[in-house]
């Protein structure tokens, strides 16, 4: 804590300090040799005395940022104006989530790693986090492992006045984890009748699999580690015997920025309903349940700023 007088008066102002966090971070940074290779490789001038080099992991930083879209590469001064913001994270001072996610995905960090640091750091923040994590204990099997991450997801699901599911709308941003990512998998209901990709792909085989139905969208060309790239696809589904009353998504990995909305006909709106979490794609009752309103036009909404290995999404009754 920081305590500071201001001229006219006494005021106490409170600075958040991320010791821990940043302790953890440095440690990772200088005894992982897959991320200590990284920043050696771009020390130009090494005044560090066995500590972890400010300015290359600036660098590393800067050319993630680059890589992956965030900034131009004509910014060249880039490395320069992180240099700050990567001091401050190692010596304690603040670490936000955006830095967090920026050196976590720039130095390409296992799993494990990021979950202690993102845990550590949500702990310091004093705060309570507002994602969503671990709901799903024993996750399904996968046609592959994912190899992306997910930046940002809007769905939008469309019900009709008898009350069915008509259509799913989503716009999607991944980025590759690895080379050669040419397409997402994308698991659907059992119901779906057809899927029609708007923008940034073509719709590709079919698989089922661990009860599960998925398509995959395919790329025009596949993605190296770190690019990003944006898609937009539409699902329209065929009517059931009974109307629903939930709709889910999964997430196996990470989905940062996550936005979901669910507009009924103003005709034929829930009696009562619910944001919700489940422990699997489609079995089972929600694990946990938060009341939700639907505002006069007949729409349900919610952002969360990521979701983790679990299931979410509204469920409502008639």
């Amino acid at each position: 804590m920081v305590i500071r007088l201001l001229a006219g008066g006494v005021a106490l102002i409170k600075e958040k300090c991320f010791e821990v966090t940043s302790a953890l971070l440095a440690e990772l940074l200088d005894t992982r040799p897959e991320y200590r290779s990284r920043w050696r490789a771009r020390v130009q001038r090494d005044r560090s005395a066995g500590r972890v080099n400010i300015a290359a992991v600036a660098q590393v930083l800067a050319e993630h940022l680059w890589d992956s879209g965030e900034f131009p590469e004509s910014e060249q001064s880039l490395a320069r104006k992180q240099k700050d913001r990567v001091r401050r994270a190692l010596d304690g001072t603040m670490i936000t989530a955006e830095t967090l996610t920026w050196l976590i995905d720039a130095f390409r960090m296992s799993e494990r790693d990021a979950q202690s640091l993102r845990a550590t750091h949500e702990s310091e923040s004093g705060s309570r986090p507002d994602g969503i994590s671990d709901a799903v204990q024993e996750p399904r099997a996968m046609v592959r492992r994912q190899w992306h991450r997910t930046v940002t997801v809007f769905e939008r699901y469309f019900l009709n006045p008898e009350g069915q599911l008509t259509e799913r709308r989503t716009k999607h941003v991944i980025m590759a984890l690895q080379d050669g990512v040419d397409s997402y998998l994308f698991n659907h209901e059992s119901s779906v009748e057809a899927i029609e990709v708007m923008h940034g792909g073509t719709l590709g085989p079919e698989h089922h699999y661990d009860g599960l139905v998925s398509h995959e969208i395919t790329f025009p060309r596949p993605l190296t580690q770190g690019q990003r790239t944006a898609f937009e696809y539409r699902t329209v589904y065929r009517p059931t015997a009974h109307p629903p009353q939930e709709v889910r998504r999964p997430a196996r990995g990470r989905i940062e920025n996550f936005d979901m909305a669910v507009h009924f006909e103003p005709r034929r709106l829930p009696s009562r309903l619910w944001w919700a979490t489940w422990a699997d794609h489609h079995l089972g009752d929600p694990v946990q349940l938060e009341p939700a309103q639907v505002c006069e036009t007949g729409r349900a909404h919610r952002f969360v700023s990521y979701v983790e290995r679990s299931v979410v999404g509204f469920r409502w009754t008639w």
